[in-house]
């Protein structure tokens, strides 16, 4: 059975290799570079997870420390594409499919604007969500000065930063702007940092807090954005904060326009798509999900650890007589 999949992240990457195990043909399309969402993580990100909860098909992930950090990782993924003898196509942005169960047609556009076509029996999509940030809605949202993504501190030296987010990412940007020269605010629509905070990042933030070296404003939302200021809505007063850069790091979402065309239902709240827990296949004949498109917009539910073992699923289901799992819904 010919299999395509969209995505060249972990659970894509990992899926193909199982599904190429079973006996299938199996071509990879990432619109980017091998690992394309991992690649636009922050520079020196190290990841919380072991090594062990992060190796893909067996490949050891063979570095001296116990955790890996952002470059290690997507050397790694480098090596397992090579040491899986994967038909990876990266730069290969799919705009299309149509056609049905043991009939599809996949279509794009490569490097350089060249168009191409491939046809396939079943579609996997593995295509993460970091690519569509949800947004905070507001006017000024589209300035240069605004990114809903953050690299490194460096740029930032000096300069007034407001990082919109209490999770993670946020707190992490926060402390690590604030340790290289930065003059950061913090903006969050909750009055305290939820439970999932990690349990180093929660003493640290608020110890920065209270001493004033970060100022928070919780609960807070953005009103607007404006070239010099961004004004803030804080327990029912507006503040207007002198401001250079604003890093709206809430969170991301999978892109449900595509899901629409491929006429794949997803509930209009969480973003969640429907599956079959049991094979992942959507409520489309043929066309599976895998990875932390699963989750939606519910970010902490699935990670590399657990989406790694999606392909196993997929292995099983389309090892089934002719392949077929039944719809669902």
């Amino acid at each position: 059975m010919k299999i395509i999949i969209i995505g060249g992240g972990p659970a894509g990457l990992s899926s193909a290799d199982h599904l190429a195990r079973g006996g299938h043909e199996v071509v990879v399309f990432e619109k980017g570079p091998v690992g394309g969402n991992i690649s636009r993580y922050p520079t020196y990100m190290t990841w919380f997870s072991t090594r062990e909860l992060l190796e893909l098909g067996g490949l050891p992930l063979t570095i001296p420390q116990d955790k890996p950090t952002r470059r290690d990782y997507m050397i790694y993924l480098l090596r397992f594409v090579e040491h899986a003898r994967l038909d990876v196509r990266t730069y290969h942005e799919v705009l299309s499919v149509t056609g049905g169960r043991g009939g599809f047609r996949v279509q794009g556009r490569a490097l350089n604007g060249r168009e191409f076509e491939e046809q396939g029996e079943i579609v996997v999509l593995a295509t993460g969500a970091y690519d569509h940030p949800q947004r905070l809605g507001v006017p000024g949202e589209d300035l240069p000065k605004v990114s809903h993504y953050y690299t490194e501190p460096l740029p930032y030296h000096g300069r007034k930063v407001l990082v919109v987010g209490g999770r993670g990412s946020a707190v992490e940007a926060a402390l690590e702007l604030w340790r290289n020269g930065a003059r950061v605010s913090l903006s969050y629509r909750r009055e305290i940092f939820p439970d999932s905070l990690k349990y180093w990042l929660r003493p640290d933030i608020e110890n920065r807090i209270r001493a004033g070296e970060i100022q928070a404003y919780m609960p807070s939302h953005v009103v607007s954005i404006e070239p010099e200021t961004v004004t803030l809505e804080h327990r029912g007063k507006e503040v207007s904060l002198s401001n250079d850069f604003v890093l709206a790091l809430t969170g991301y979402e999978p892109d449900t326009s595509f899901l629409e065309k491929l006429g794949v239902r997803f509930d209009p709240e969480s973003k969640k798509p429907e599956i079959d827990p049991e094979t992942y296949e959507s409520n489309v004949p043929g066309i599976y999900i895998v990875g932390v498109m699963q989750a939606g917009n519910i970010s902490s539910e699935i990670f590399i650890e657990n989406s790694r073992r999606h392909g196993e699923v997929l292995a099983r289901a389309l090892a089934k007589p002719n392949g077929t799992s039944g719809e669902t819904g």
